[in-house]
Parts: structure tokens; C-alpha cells; sequence
């Protein structure tokens, strides 16, 4: 069994999405859903080899951090990143309110489909809310820069189409 979370309401450029409830854990594994207005993904999240980052992630699941919250960067063929800014319909956009800084824990390439904490240039260990995922393969720009970033997790199924 998964762990599967619903991420509620976070927007893909002017787009909702969605982050949210927990269900059933198997071999340590949570899956998140990440409901959009264009459609849904699950992301399988690495919970052994990445403790400290999905349980910062799921920290700001938990808290509704990322309800209403946007996609705020897409480069094509490169990443697609949310987790730091919220729309709640009305002007301005707001930041979403950090916890205490991440660990790195790059154990993992920066493939597509992988999702990864996002973290301030020349600090390793400064990744907060932001995440992005991966659209191509990025090992060869991320894996070194900075430490590594840190991939916690992989989208699944027909979820990058």
C-alpha cells in the first residue's frame, strides 16, 4: 500500500491544482496527486532514501501550504517549478511561508519525471517549499551544481503526458 496525498489547489500558470489527503502506506512508499485544471499526476515519493525532504514536502502538504499555490517558472524542455507562491483569486500573489531549511540529500540523477527541491544559489542546504520537476534529462546540469539537487521522488504513470 501507498500513502497517496492530494495536493489541493495549486495553480499552473492561471491553472489549478491540487495537493491533499492521506491514504494507505506500502513499503514506505507516498505517493502525492497533484490535481491541476488541465488534469492529474501522481508523484511516488522516496521516503528511504530521502527522509529529511519528503518530510519537509510533507509538512507543507499537511499544512495546506501549497493550496492555491502556482506554477511560477516553466523553461521548456528543462523544469516546471511551484511550492513557493499562492493565488487566492485576488491580487497580489503571496509568498508561501517557509519552514527552516532542508538537508541536501542528492542521492538521486535529475532525470525527467523527477521531482526535486528547489534551494538558493551557493547553499546546498537552503531548499525550503519550491520544487520543480524535471522535464528532460538534467543530470548534467543539476547533479553537480551546488551539491546536487536533491531528487525526492518520480512521476508515475501517464503522468508527464
Amino acid at each position: 500500500m501507498h500513502n497517496i496525498i492530494k495536493l489541493p489547489q495549486i495553480l499552473l500558470l492561471a491553472s489549478l491544482l491540487s495537493i491533499g489527503a492521506v491514504l494507505p502506506r506500502v513499503a514506505n512508499a507516498t505517493i502525492v496527486e497533484i490535481q491541476t485544471v488541465v488534469g492529474s499526476f501522481q508523484v511516488n515519493l522516496t521516503d528511504e532514501a530521502t527522509p529529511e525532504t519528503v518530510a519537509n514536502f510533507l509538512t507543507y502538504v499537511n499544512n495546506s501550504d501549497y493550496t492555491n499555490s502556482i506554477f511560477h517558472r516553466s523553461v521548456a524542455g528543462f523544469i516546471l517549478q511551484g511550492g513557493g507562491f499562492v493565488f487566492d483569486g485576488v491580487e497580489p500573489i503571496v509568498t508561501v511561508d517557509t519552514n527552516d531549511p532542508v538537508i541536501n540529500e542528492a542521492e538521486f540523477s535529475n532525470l525527467r519525471g523527477t521531482i526535486a527541491l528547489a534551494k538558493m544559489d551557493g547553499d546546498e542546504n537552503s531548499a525550503t517549499s519550491q520544487w520543480f520537476i524535471n522535464l528532460a534529462d538534467n543530470s548534467s546540469q543539476l547533479d553537480a551544481q551546488n551539491g546536487g539537487f536533491t531528487v525526492f521522488g518520480q512521476v508515475v504513470g501517464d503522468g508527464m503526458d
